[in-house]
């Protein structure tokens, strides 16, 4: 059943773009216009996204990024804290990271008891900051996915998207679309996790928010959105719950022709 909604309210959830935006404008006025969602997860530990361990299906097919072919470089956007990064870093991997959230960032280095120094990245807005382990190939960008570019570093071999497009703000899923297509070289590969199910499971939920996000995305909408820069290939598919219901998580290998 493909599911690919763009839609949008402009009026109601304008695009903002951190690199025009004043430096005395109040972050939490951006939030809640566009991320406040992710925000308020963040500040009320309600982060059940989070794995505390290596994400399995990544571990089970590591092969398809890391082996005889290890990537120089790795990719993770809207990375939170996932531990995956070290455990790509302990590989002699170097490892970047985009969140807007600050606060993940920092956990990261503090629940791994690394040491981190940290930078003002004009490039990225007038927030931006680079936070960069001391002791591993970790650099960690907190600032807006959007802002990001191909001039901050360069191209990579490969990307881990563990549930990024699906948490995407979709009125920025162009935007990223074009900026994953950038990043990664010819012969450069996407490892990614989405979630699918009929999103009409979730009217019954008496709650304020309610799925989606995350967003659930098929086959036919990767081919939509990544070809034909890319070719997609489903790897498996598991199981899991949301929100208490019963749906299933993904995984696909998309190879950059």
């Amino acid at each position: 059943m493909p599911y690919f909604d763009t839609s949008t309210n402009k009026d109601k959830n304008p695009t903002v773009d951190l690199r025009t935006m004043a430096s005395d404008t109040p972050l939490t006025l951006y939030f809640s216009d566009r991320l406040g969602f992710w925000q308020k997860k963040w500040e009320t530990n309600k982060i059940g996204f989070h794995n505390e361990e290596v994400n399995e299906m990544l571990a089970n097919h590591a092969d398809k990024l890391i082996g005889s072919n290890k990537p120089r470089n790795i990719f993770v956007p809207l990375c939170g804290k996932s531990v995956d990064m070290k455990w790509f870093a302990d590989q002699g991997i170097e490892t970047v990271g985009v969140d807007v959230i600050p606060m993940a960032l920092e956990q990261f280095f503090t629940d791994h008891n690394m040491e981190w120094e940290e930078a003002n990245m004009p490039a990225l807005g007038p927030n931006g900051k680079l936070l960069s382990s001391k002791t591993h190939p970790i650099k960690l960008y907190c600032a807006d996915i959007v802002n990001y570019s191909v001039e901050i570093d360069g191209h990579f071999d490969a990307v881990w998207d563990r549930g990024s497009i699906s948490a995407l703000y979709r009125g920025d899923l162009d935007t990223y679309l074009s900026l994953m297509k950038n990043l990664v070289r010819p012969g450069g590969r996407i490892l990614m996790e989405v979630v699918q199910y009929d999103v009409s499971i979730m009217d019954d939920l008496d709650r304020p928010t309610k799925p989606p996000p995350p967003y659930p995305l098929y086959e036919e909408d990767l081919n939509k959105m990544y070809g034909p820069e890319f070719s997609v290939h489903f790897l498996e598919r598991r199981g899991w719950k949301l929100a208490g219901k019963d749906i299933e998580q993904a995984l696909y290998l998309l190879l950059r022709n």
